[in-house]
């Protein structure tokens, strides 16, 4: 069964991953400037894989960007 993720429920796991206030996370936002490396994608991939998510490494690091990732994890 595969879960879509919502853009506030990614926004919301990129803010407490990073540490960061919501707000920070625009469409424009450059994810690595705000912080995010390999290793905390990676495990922003698995936790949303064990929830049934269809999400992709290589999809989401090609394109480090909120909008992007939004477009790419059919989060509305």
């Amino acid at each position: 069964m595969s879960t879509a993720l919502t853009r506030d429920r990614v926004i919301a796991d990129l803010a407490a991953l990073l540490d960061l206030p919501a707000d920070e996370f625009t469409d424009e936002a450059d994810l690595l400037d705000l912080g995010l490396d390999s290793v905390r994608l990676m495990s922003l991939v698995e936790r949303w894989r064990s929830e049934g998510a269809v999400v992709d490494f290589v999809d989401l690091a090609s394109d480090p960007h909120l909008g992007a990732w939004v477009e790419v994890l059919g989060a509305s």
